[in-house]
């Protein structure tokens, strides 16, 4: 029994171990939300529950969505307007024509890539879908902070629809031993980015 309990701690101590906490920066030090982290080493399933972008103000919520390769998400339109949502990405091509309401079935994202979406009626309106390849993906919050399950010497991929570089920009990253660390990215600042991105130009990963 004591060896099995000492097995137990030393996995517990080695899984703590295994989580670093990771903060997104931008070039002046400011967190940076919304920036999509992946693991390509920690593969996952593909969630069964579907994901929901809403339409809220004229806006896609969401902006930035995390998925896995095969699942679904449902595009409600809670708006009093209606909206016609559109993508020409290669990942997954498809619109949804002039409509209000929950009644519009969930549509599936069978490919990886980036999904950039749009609306036929509203210009300024421009969401993102990652479909991760069943791999780990996380997006930041609002203080720029995500946890993964890593460790030091492991690789990880950052995408922001902010990169100076672009939108098919991505920047690797390997993870030191520290169990709480940063990385700086150059992006745009986040009030002005939309006047230097547009949203047809797409990648595949």
């Amino acid at each position: 029994m004591r060896n099995l309990w000492i097995g137990w701690l030393v996995l517990c101590c080695q899984a703590v171990h295994a989580e670093v906490a990771l903060q997104i920066l931008d070039q002046d030090q400011q967190p940076v939300a919304d920036a999509v982290v992946l693991v390509a080493s920690k593969q996952v399933d593909t969630p069964q529950q579907n994901a929901i972008i809403d339409q809220i103000d004229s806006a896609f919520v969401p902006r930035v969505a995390v998925i896995q390769k095969g699942q679904s998400i449902g595009f409600p339109n809670s708006d009093d307007i209606r909206h016609h949502v559109y993508s020409f990405s290669a990942p997954k091509s498809f619109e949804i024509k002039l409509y209000k309401g929950s009644d519009i079935a969930p549509i599936e994202f069978d490919k990886a890539g980036l999904v950039i979406l749009g609306c036929n009626i509203h210009d300024d309106m421009i969401g993102y879908i990652l479909v991760a390849d069943n791999q780990f993906a996380v997006k930041s919050n609002k203080k720029g902070w995500v946890t993964l399950p890593v460790e030091a010497g492991d690789e990880i991929t950052i995408w922001s629809d902010r990169f100076v570089a672009g939108l098919e920009h991505r920047q690797n990253f390997t993870v030191g031993s520290a169990k709480q660390q940063s990385v700086s990215l150059e992006l745009y600042p986040a009030l002005e980015m939309s006047d230097h991105q547009g949203h047809d130009s797409v990648y595949d990963w």
